[in-house]
């Protein structure tokens, strides 16, 4: 499996191909929710 070019972690992609799909969406998922923590925290205090 050596589809996953883009990825930092080429010898896990090889052994789990998925994981370079499922990276993108983690890190935006992380963005995303640490955005409306800090807008919850805020509106909060």
């Amino acid at each position: 499996m050596k589809n996953c070019k883009l990825c930092k972690y080429s010898k896990v992609c090889n052994d789990l191909p998925g994981i370079c799909i499922i990276i993108p969406y983690l890190a935006i998922a992380v963005v995303v929710v640490s955005l409306v923590y800090l807008f919850l925290t805020q509106e909060i205090l």
